[in-house]
């Protein structure tokens, strides 16, 4: 080794000592300070503690307050004296000697009875007049009677609101529609005075057995058309409607 790297390691050494020396100092004086702090501060409260304790060790005497007894003054009863009530005289009754009076006999005249002859009412009884009531003859009322021109026309309107009732009710059954099934259904039912529909039934029947159901399907489900107008003076009527099935082509 030469001199110069002696005499670097010496100090590099002298200085680290000298480093440590001073923390190592520097800890032991910040850790007595806080020692010290420490060891005053229980006195402190050491001390505090036992001023309170004797100050709690003497309490103040209560002075008891002692009212005056007051005697009350005890006021002498009145002395009530009995009331005597004073006797009351006694009325005596003075009986009056009684009249003895003569009684006079008196002569009664008997009353003379008088005979009345009661005449006799003789009570004929009213005659009662016989009223003739004369009966009328009500005779029947003759309806306005209709030319053949007035009844057909009334008829025709009467059938053609059928129909368009009928129409309007009418659903193509959606087999036969898919199936591309038409035709034509005569029906046949009974209509009576208000209108009921009675007896129906296929007049003809159409190529499908699905059509001639929707068409019987219809008047089942309308059940009862106008009454029938009275004009007409028909009790019931007999109709034939056709129903058309057609499948309308774009």
């Amino acid at each position: 080794m030469s001199k110069q790297t002696k005499h670097r390691y010496f100090n590099s050494f002298f200085i680290t000592t000298t480093l440590y020396l001073i923390a190592s100092f520097f800890l032991f004086y910040v850790f007595a300070d806080t020692l010290i702090i420490e060891e005053k501060k229980q006195e402190e409260v050491k001390t505090i503690s036992l001023q309170h304790v004797a100050l709690m060790e003497k309490p103040t005497p209560v002075q008891e307050v002692i009212e005056p007894v007051v005697e009350k003054e005890v006021k002498p009863e009145p002395i009530v004296e009995p009331v005597v009530e004073k006797p009351k005289p006694i009325k005596k009754k003075v009986e009056k000697p009684k009249e003895h009076h003569k009684k006079e006999k008196k002569t009664v005249e008997k009353p003379i009875q008088k005979v009345v002859e009661q005449k006799t009412q003789e009570i004929t009884a009213p005659v009662q007049e016989s009223k003739v009531v004369e009966k009328v003859e009500t005779l029947p009322v003759s309806k306005p009677t209709l030319s053949a021109n007035e009844k057909e026309n009334l008829e025709s309107e009467y059938l053609s609101k059928i129909r368009f009732h009928i129409e309007k009710n009418k659903v193509y059954p959606k087999v036969a529609k898919r199936l591309n099934q038409t035709g034509k259904v005569h029906v046949k039912f009974v209509i009576s005075r208000n209108g009921e529909i009675k007896h129906c039934k296929i007049h003809k029947n159409s190529p499908f057995e699905n059509l001639d159901k929707a068409a019987l399907e219809i008047l089942e489900k309308i059940a009862k058309f106008e009454p029938i107008p009275e004009k007409l003076d028909k009790d019931s009527w007999e109709i034939t409607v056709p129903i058309v099935y057609q499948i309308a082509r774009n």
